[in-house]
């Protein structure tokens, strides 16, 4: 068995898409937090953050993690906000190996400009408004994130094919 791996990093990069590529590569489980939460609680995630606001949503997310952890071999993909509620990056870093998966903020506004209908905290900002939030967001998120056992510069990761070629190399680096 094996300590479960969890990646964090901002919202838009790659956490799922790199999490599944690496959980194929080591033979493991692949858990995506977002996805667990809005099965666990029979909500969609935009559902949750309209109806009962942020702060629901954050606790609900720690609580799920809380019961998914101790899961050894699963690789997890969590939501970007979560290593950065109360305490939960202890949790993580102590539970098993945090990978952050960096990514420059005019690419994280790019990709999230395509995407931007389906998350709740972006879904009404203009371009501008986009950039300036991400930039401010992970301004603060950024030391918590950096305190990952591995951080990978992932900018360079922008095709599928790259995505699967970066898992690989990082499974086989995990793996010794």
């Amino acid at each position: 068995m094996h300590d479960p791996i969890f990646l964090v990093g901002f919202m838009g990069s790659g956490k799922s898409t790199i999490g599944r590529h690496l959980a194929e590569a080591l033979g493991r489980r692949f858990l995506d937090t977002d996805v667990f939460v809005e099965t666990r609680f029979r909500q969609r995630i935009t559902d949750m953050f309209a109806e009962h606001g942020e702060a629901v949503f954050r606790r609900r997310e720690r609580m799920a993690i809380e019961e998914l952890m101790s899961m050894p071999d699963t690789v997890f993909a969590t939501g970007g906000g979560l290593p950065c509620y109360t305490d939960t990056m202890d949790h993580l870093l102590e539970a098993g190996h945090v990978i952050y998966l960096r990514c420059s903020t005019p690419i994280l506004a790019a990709r999230l400009e395509l995407c931007k209908r389906t998350r709740p905290t972006i879904r009404d900002k203009s371009g501008e408004e986009l950039l300036a939030f991400v930039q401010d967001t992970l301004a603060v998120r950024e030391p918590i994130y950096s305190r990952a056992h591995r951080i990978c510069e992932i900018d360079h990761v922008d095709t599928p094919q790259k995505e699967q070629l970066f898992a690989l190399e990082l499974a086989k680096e995990l793996a010794h």
